[in-house]
């Protein structure tokens, strides 16, 4: 009886692959999917919509894009703490994915500038009060030697999630005669549907203590526990994400080289459809293969396309550059997410994605200033030029941090 008992236990516990498990992923999966399908679903119409509905200025819509950011950041690193603090991710996701739905009631209410702009605020925070404690529980929810595949399933489903509401936001558009407040409160649908996962499909397992010191109360002092491979591969990713400026420059260079304007929303649907092709059989790859090895191998992929943005005065050559973004997007964001997760305790994973979140917001940043800084110096090939040198860096930073561990392996 008591062998019984001990192998129920094991079936059921959130660090062992069981099939209820590979359920909660998927479904993980699926949730994203359709928190990004009712996002892009605003998110892409709300500039024209400001702009030629409600009038407001560009400086105004740079304003609110900003102070947007900003605050989505912020949540992101209190959410995450909140997650480690209360020793549950769920509730967060709830409160989260409850305020992603009521926001655009909001959007399709608004009449003026300052309730756009506080709706705008609302939305980037309920984003960001979900997102923190949904990386930490896809790292409840799977093997250390998983975490690989496990964050490629939602770096799949949430960039296929943006191709949909894309499209699916264009049709509306056409259907309702550019009606924008009907496709608002149409995007209200997504949100509930991903809320309906959260609720029925997903089950939040118990958080464990990894370390034997650690008192069941968290506390700041608590960040010693994480380890200084961690801080390492934080400071590789913050170089790394000031190369990773914003996508309008993107934009920006398919402009210059010939894509007429009707026709760039397609250039994001093959960036986005490149990522979530790859995104999903490189996290099984990283389950079987060294790592930091595999993120080199992004990096170098990334080097290739500032290349290709730089020498390319074709419409197709930016195209195949902007793909080959995409497929850098595709084997390392899920990469670096389960390299947090392996390098932080389980009780802690919270707070080890607050600070990621708190890293790669300031990097993304200060990553943009320079990248605008040098389009305009250098016309827009010039931020590629930063982004590919940024690059390089991130790789040389990469291969020290390999040569250490190493080093420390050989001498142990």
């Amino acid at each position: 009886m008591a062998k019984h008992n001990q192998a129920q236990a094991y079936l059921h516990s959130p660090f062992q692959p069981t099939l209820q498990n590979d359920y909660a992923l998927w479904a993980v999966g699926w949730m994203s999917f359709f928190w990004s399908t009712g996002t892009i679903m605003v998110a892409s119409l709300l500039p024209t919509f400001l702009t030629e509905v409600l009038h407001a200025s560009h400086t105004k819509l740079g304003i609110l894009e900003g102070v947007a950011i900003a605050l989505m950041f912020a949540s992101k690193i209190i959410a995450g703490v909140l997650s480690d603090v209360f020793r549950t991710r769920k509730p967060m996701i709830v409160i989260g994915s409850l305020f992603t739905i009521i926001v655009k009631f909001l959007f399709a209410a608004a009449t003026s500038y300052n309730l756009v702009f506080f709706a705008k605020c609302v939305d980037r925070l309920s984003k960001g009060i979900r997102s923190s404690p949904t990386d930490a529980l896809i790292a409840d929810i799977s093997t250390k030697q998983s975490h690989g595949t496990s964050y490629g399933i939602r770096q799949t489903l949430y960039p296929l999630g943006v191709v949909f509401g894309s499209l699916l936001a264009t049709g509306l558009m056409v259907a309702t005669n550019n009606n924008y407040r009907t496709v608002f409160l149409l995007a209200t649908i997504p949100g509930i549907l991903a809320l309906l996962i959260l609720l029925y499909f997903i089950r939040q397992p118990k958080i464990q203590h990894e370390i034997p010191k650690r008192t069941l109360k968290w506390s700041i002092k608590d960040i010693k526990y994480l380890s200084y491979r961690f801080w390492l591969l934080l400071g590789v990713t913050s170089i790394l994400m000031l190369a990773r400026f914003s996508e309008a420059f993107l934009n920006l260079q398919a402009k210059s080289t010939g894509w007429q304007i009707a026709m760039l929303p397609l250039l994001f649907v093959a960036y986005d459809l490149v990522h979530a092709a790859v995104a999903y059989p490189m996290g099984r790859l990283a389950d079987r293969v060294n790592r930091k090895s595999l993120l080199l191998v992004g990096l170098a992929v990334l080097l290739f396309a500032n290349f290709i943005l730089i020498s390319t005065n074709t419409w197709w050559g930016t195209l195949v550059g902007v793909m080959v973004v995409g497929l850098h997007m595709g084997m390392t964001q899920g990469l670096l997410s389960a390299m947090i997760a392996d390098e932080a305790p389980a009780d802690l994973r919270g707070t080890a994605f607050a600070l990621y979140y708190f890293c790669i917001g300031g990097a993304a940043m200060i990553g943009n200033i320079i990248a605008g800084y040098l389009a305009d110096l250098y016309k827009i090939q010039g931020c590629f030029y930063g982004g590919a040198l940024f690059t390089f860096l991130a790789a040389l930073a990469l291969i020290c941090v390999m040569c250490q561990s190493e080093s420390r392996k050989s001498s142990s």
